[in-house]
C-alpha cells in the first residue's frame, strides 16, 4: 500500500441526513478553491455526493472515487492520499465496516450531528465506534462532532452540552440551517462559490479554519507571527 502524504478527513455518522455530504463538498470547494490539491471518496451506497459531482458544478473540478467495495476503501484512500492534499471521504449513512475501515485510516473524523435527540444519541455511538478504532489501531484517532442545520440557537445550545457531557467534542463552529446549502445541491456546487459573501460562506469558513487548525497545526512561534501581523493591519 502506497504510504499516505495528504490528510484524510473522513465524514461519518450512523444517522442519515445529518448532513455528511453537505460538509463534506462545503470543505472539499472551500479548499479547492484556496488552493489545495482536494480528492473525494464516496463509500456511500446512496451515492449523494456521486450525484452531485456529476452536475458538473464545482465539485467535477476535483477528483471523485465512488468506492463502495468496503475491502477496496484503505487501498482507495491511501492511494488518492499519495497523489492529494487532503482526501475527504464520504461514509453511509449507517454503521457498516466500510465506515470502520474509513475511520481507522482517518487523520481526522467528523461526526455531523442535528439538534434532536435521536442525532446526538447516535453521534455519541459514532464516537464509540471511533475509540474501538483506535485501539484497533493502536493509535488516538482524532475526532470532532459538528453541529449541522441548526434552526434555533437555544436547542443548539443544548444540544452542545450534551455533546460535550458524553465526550462528543463539538467544534465551536456550525453549520446553520440556510437555503443556500439546498440550492448548492442542485448545482454541484457550494454556498463558499454561489455566493461568497453569505453567512453560509462564513458558516464554511468558520468550520474550515478549525478543521485546519486540527489537521495542520502550526506551531506556536508562527501561529503568534500570524496573530501579530493581522493585529498590525486591524483599523
Amino acid at each position: 500500500m502506497q504510504e499516505s502524504v495528504g490528510k484524510i478527513l473522513v465524514a461519518a455518522t450512523g444517522k442519515g441526513g445529518a448532513g455528511k455530504s453537505t460538509t463534506i463538498a462545503c470543505l472539499a470547494t472551500f479548499w479547492h478553491k484556496a488552493g489545495r490539491k482536494v480528492a473525494l471518496v464516496d463509500s456511500d451506497p446512496n451515492q449523494t455526493l456521486t450525484r452531485w459531482h456529476a452536475k458538473r458544478g464545482v465539485l467535477s473540478e476535483m477528483m471523485l472515487t465512488t468506492q463502495l467495495d468496503e475491502h477496496a476503501v484503505i487501498p482507495t484512500v491511501a492511494e488518492m492520499a499519495g497523489r492529494h492534499d487532503i482526501v475527504l471521504v464520504d461514509c453511509a449513512g449507517f454503521g457498516n465496516q466500510a465506515m470502520v475501515f474509513a475511520i481507522g485510516a482517518a487523520d481526522l473524523v467528523l461526526v455531523p450531528v442535528m439538534t434532536d435527540e435521536a442525532n446526538v444519541f447516535e453521534a455519541v455511538r459514532t464516537f464509540k465506534i471511533i475509540e474501538s478504532a483506535s485501539l484497533l489501531t493502536r493509535r488516538k484517532i482524532p475526532a470532532r462532532s459538528l453541529l449541522c442545520r441548526v434552526k434555533r440557537t437555544a436547542i443548539a445550545a443544548h444540544a452542545r452540552a450534551q455533546l460535550l457531557a458524553l465526550n462528543a467534542a463539538p467544534l465551536a463552529a456550525q453549520l446553520n440551517d440556510r437555503v443556500l446549502f439546498q440550492e448548492a445541491t442542485f448545482h454541484g456546487s457550494s454556498p463558499s462559490v454561489l455566493a461568497p459573501s453569505s453567512e453560509a460562506a462564513r458558516d464554511i469558513a468558520g468550520v474550515a479554519a478549525e478543521v485546519e487548525a486540527l489537521l495542520w497545526p502550526r506551531p506556536a512561534a508562527v501561529r503568534d507571527a500570524i496573530h501579530q501581523q493581522q493585529e498590525l493591519h486591524e483599523p
